[in-house]
């Protein structure tokens, strides 16, 4: 039987294409293609196509591999089975992938985001790009987080990623035919890491209707302003209370001996916010003052004399509340500023009894608690 000769090829990135001398003869129905691939350590040639139609002379093999060596033989094949010898080996290679894009960059201290960069690739099968990260906690654990369409595209920004992480990407090319390349040299970037929160946090107790709060500044040199949290509670229920561009902050509260914890953050001039200290800072508003102890009450002379103690050193003067039943009216009199500990009442009315209660007042106008009261009380003389 009659063996092909005179075998050329021409190859492509995934197919080779081949051109023979048609063999003259009658008794043949076809050919017969066979192909080795020495990379996949095969040691036989298999048949990889049927070509029944004596009077073909070109063939192409597809979906092979870029970049491969295949060796290839032909035969002639009768209509009853029969088959010739088979040609010499030929030896074609398919061209290589192209490689991924020849330089990429990683711009990083960005705020929440890191930006790749890349020159175009310059081969125009290039369809679109493909963008893999690691982090170097799992370095070999790559995963495809973008597709960037358009070969003319030059850049990705990536935003989900965590404050001061290391993030480590490549790129990879897909060709209009669906190949990909191999990836690219890979590069690492770090977020802009949270600015530092401020230290040395203070907080008054004693100073009236108002907290005063003090800090230290962040050392982060773009801090721009202070956000000031606030909870009745130690551990939870931080609520945002207010923003300043100055280390201190007065909380009016209207309320006496009223306590709230305290967490101050930074924010730098990109948004971004420091952790919030675990620890609070606990301040509160100065207490009333105690209520004063009535030592002395009598009657003499047709008047009220009351002598008290005070409980703590805080009192500037007092006021002294007097009330008493007019009929079925309660009527209230308030005798202020009483400097001293002594009052003498000498507007009583015999036959009525007065109750009379004392509160202490200091230098900040803050009100005790009424004393306990005590009542008096003289007969009208026959």
């Amino acid at each position: 039987m009659p063996r092909v000769e005179s075998i050329k090829t021409l190859s492509d990135m995934t197919s080779i294409g081949f051109e023979w001398k048609m063999v003259p003869s009658s008794r043949i129905e076809g050919y017969l293609l066979y192909r080795l691939d020495p990379g996949s350590g095969e040691r036989k040639l298999k048949r990889v196509a049927k070509i029944p139609d004596r009077y073909s002379s070109h063939y192409v093999d597809e979906n092979l591999q870029p970049g491969s060596v295949y060796i290839y033989q032909m035969s002639t094949y009768t209509a009853d089975g029969f088959e010739s010898l088979q040609s010499r080996p030929v030896k074609a290679k398919t061209y290589p992938m192209v490689n991924s894009v020849s330089f990429l960059r990683a711009i990083a201290n960005l705020p929440k985001r890191i930006k790749l960069i890349w020159r175009p690739h310059s081969d125009s099968r290039v369809k679109e790009y493909i963008i893999e990260r690691t982090s170097v906690k799992e370095p070999r654990k790559w995963e495809k987080i973008a597709t960037v369409k358009n070969r003319l595209s030059a850049e990705y920004i990536d935003k989900e990623i965590k404050p001061e992480e290391v993030y480590i990407y490549r790129v990879r090319v897909k060709l209009c035919n669906g190949l990909v390349s191999e990836p690219s040299t890979a590069v690492k970037a770090i977020t802009k890491p949270l600015p530092k929160p401020p230290v040395h946090l203070t907080a008054t107790h004693d100073l009236p209707r108002k907290i005063h709060l003090e800090w230290q500044p962040s050392p982060t040199a773009d801090v721009i302003y202070y956000k000031v949290y606030r909870s009745p509670f130690a551990k939870a229920f931080y609520t945002y209370r207010a923003k300043t561009d100055v280390t201190f902050f007065d909380d009016r509260i209207d309320g006496d001996g009223k306590i709230y914890y305290y967490k101050v953050s930074a924010v730098d001039k990109d948004g971004l916010e420091s952790p919030i200290p675990e620890v609070p800072v606990m301040g509160s508003t100065l207490a009333k003052p105690l209520a004063p102890i009535v030592t002395a009450a009598k009657t003499a002379f047709n008047q009220g004399i009351i002598i008290w103690e005070p409980v703590d050193d805080r009192a500037d003067h007092y006021d002294v509340v007097r009330t008493y039943w007019d009929g079925l009216i309660k009527k209230e009199r308030t005798f202020a500023n009483i400097y001293g500990n002594k009052f003498v009442d000498k507007f009583m009315q015999p036959g009525i009894k007065y109750t009379y209660k004392i509160v202490e007042v200091d230098r900040n106008g803050l009100r005790s608690d009424p004393s306990e009261p005590v009542d008096l009380y003289f007969e009208a003389r026959q």
